[in-house]
């Protein structure tokens, strides 16, 4: 596996839009903002927006409900400029498309409940994951319900979040909760899937009528290492099962995203929770919808090891002729060609 391309966009690249960061890990106001604007980085999907760019996913701000009360939500596009084929390195951000929800179709308070434009913020909702359907909507999945979103291509949201069914499709067996879903919130111990382990992944059948919506966390009565891969029916706007299980290389693993290959064959990757020196599994695979063992389990196959890859030109100019790429958050993977994949982190 080679390098072929590398760019990098800045920590501390902004957008325009008010003052980010007044908020504590306790949701106490600060005395002055950290920034005066929003910071842009923080990806935690992609996808092609036109053939010279792309649509990042912003996540849910500063790393926890609390503290992210102001970090608006958005999809921002994006130009990468990619050294090694032909461009300096550098990342242009474009515009941006804002989260918001006038037409009040959550059915719990949000962050800016009595305001007229009612801007989403990373305390409404944790965003991991993005498809575009074929009218041009968004489709997002997301971590404290975990539910689905669905947005107009102004960011509108649609209609109200879709929660997840437990047996797959009947609600009235229940729902998969966080602690963070709105409906137990003071009630944390009906949660049967663990914070943050909502849908990390969601990728979009080729022909644009399924979704398919791969949890980071296993819930409560499953195996450790399965993640449940749920089936998303577009027309019906109804889950329609539990297409099948992911099996992790380790419980411990959480996985950073889930992209489509074609109608069988979709790329999920997955990491351990350390980084720097300490990184020692960073990988891509590859599994196949089609093909099941007994116990439900998709087959999967090693395609990137992302901490070892061969960079012969030092594209990202680290004196080293191995590129690793060694960061918890690894969390967006995009098929380019039959031979090539774009991976991004957080």
């Amino acid at each position: 596996m080679e390098l072929t391309g590398f760019a990098e966009l800045p920590a501390d690249t902004f957008a325009g839009g008010p003052p980010s960061g007044q908020y504590d890990e306790n949701g106490n106001l600060l005395p002055e903002p950290r920034f005066e604007g929003q910071p842009v980085q923080g990806f935690s999907g992609v996808q092609f927006a036109d053939q010279d760019s792309y649509w990042f996913l912003s996540d849910n701000g500063f790393g926890a409900k609390l503290n992210s009360q102001d970090y608006l939500l958005r999809l921002y596009r994006v130009d990468s400029n990619f050294r090694g084929a032909g461009g300096d390195g550098s990342v242009d951000v474009i515009d941006f498309i804002q989260f918001s929800d006038p037409d009040n179709k959550a059915p719990f308070p949000i962050k800016n409940e009595d305001t007229s434009a009612r801007l989403l913020t990373g305390f409404d909702f944790d965003i991991e994951s993005f498809v575009i359907a074929a009218d041009g909507t968004f489709w997002v999945g997301e971590e404290f319900g975990p539910f689905l979103l669905h947005f107009d291509a102004t960011g509108k949201l649609l209609e109200a979040p879709i929660p997840t069914p437990n047996n797959g499709t009947n609600p009235s067996q229940g729902f998969v909760r966080s602690p963070q879903n709105p409906d137990i919130l003071d009630q944390p111990e009906k949660a049967n899937l663990a914070r943050s382990s909502g849908y990390e992944g969601l990728a979009i059948s080729p022909d644009k009528t399924k979704l398919y919506a791969l949890l980071e966390g296993t819930v409560a009565g499953d195996p450790e290492d399965a993640l449940r891969i749920y089936e998303f029916d577009l027309a019906s706007k109804q889950f329609t099962g539990i297409k099948g299980l992911y099996r992790k290389e380790s419980p411990d693993h959480p996985i950073g995203d889930f992209t489509v290959i074609n109608e069988n064959e979709y790329l999920v990757i997955e990491r351990d929770n350390f980084s720097g020196d300490a990184a020692e599994f960073k990988k891509i695979f590859k599994i196949d919808l089609s093909q099941q063992d007994a116990n439900g389990y998709v087959a999967k196959e090693e395609v990137v090891d992302l901490l070892n890859i061969s960079d012969p030109q030092d594209l990202n100019r680290d004196s080293s002729i191995n590129f690793r790429f060694p960061f918890i958050t690894i969390e967006d993977v995009l098929v380019i060609d039959k031979d090539t994949n774009s991976c991004r982190q957080r």
